[in-house]
């Protein structure tokens, strides 16, 4: 993974929502009900400000269930990312390498199906007592724009019924309008590689040019320009660095 290269934050900034594009006047009477159903529900519930970059509401239950400073909770819009400091260390990290993979993964999609997705996880967090129990975290868009980019994002934590202990945390991402579970490579069947587009991808890596390709597999310079072109349309990517990394990081390629 590359995460080192590239953060939730700048992921978020691709959205490019404008002020003029979003309601809050309309947003903070929604929000008035998410908090009564916070107030009847057993869930951990919070939302994310995609465009402020920032928590925007954590039910009580983060303390009550979980043990969170119940002040920090209540100004949970200027506390910072606070709902991940009870997080195992170990979970956390791995936690960030996947939204940052789903996040390329949304990115490659066209702009009507970029919502369409749920990311559901299984990690361990510190309870009230102090002991890590497994959690599961559903998080889907909420709330989309005027031109339909995901603004405000939603969040459901549960204590796990499952408690076996893992060394990885588990995910599933599930497409909520046609029920499709994917896998965890996060690229559907129309955005994989062909396996000429990886093998020229992987001379690539190797340094050789597109001249040099042609020879190599017996085919035109014409033919190996349109693979490099398909296989940056693919991953969305702007040059080839960014398309061996992407495609490592999809274990596409080794």
């Amino acid at each position: 993974m590359t995460s080192s290269k590239i953060t939730p934050e700048e992921l978020w900034s691709r959205q490019q929502i404008s002020s003029l594009d979003v309601d809050y006047d309309l947003w903070n009477k929604k929000r008035v009900s998410i908090q009564n159903f916070s107030q009847m529900s057993q869930s951990c519930i919070f939302t994310v400000d995609v465009f402020k970059e920032r928590y925007d509401f954590a039910s009580d239950n983060f303390s009550t269930i979980l043990g969170y400073n119940p002040t920090w909770i209540k100004t949970i819009r200027k506390q910072g990312d606070l709902l991940e400091d009870r997080i195992h260390p170990d979970d956390r990290s791995q936690l960030l390498e996947y939204q940052i993979e789903h996040g390329r993964f949304i990115y490659s999609l066209p702009q009507e199906e970029r919502n369409d997705y749920q990311q559901i996880f299984q990690y361990r967090i510190l309870n009230a007592k102090g002991h890590y129990v497994n959690v599961t975290s559903r998080q889907q868009v909420l709330e989309k724009d005027r031109n339909d980019k995901a603004w405000i994002i939603m969040g459901i934590v549960d204590v796990s019924p499952d408690q076996t202990f893992t060394e990885k945390i588990k995910r599933t991402i599930i497409n909520w309008k046609t029920g499709e579970i994917l896998s965890p490579a996060l690229i559907p069947a129309e955005k994989q590689l062909t396996n000429r587009e990886k093998e020229i991808l992987l001379l690539i890596r190797q340094g050789l040019l597109s001249k040099e390709i042609a020879d190599k597999l017996s085919i035109s310079i014409y033919t190996v320009n349109n693979h490099r072109k398909s296989i940056l349309t693919k991953l969305n990517v702007d040059n080839v660095i960014e398309a061996i990394n992407t495609a490592r990081d999809f274990g596409i390629i080794y």
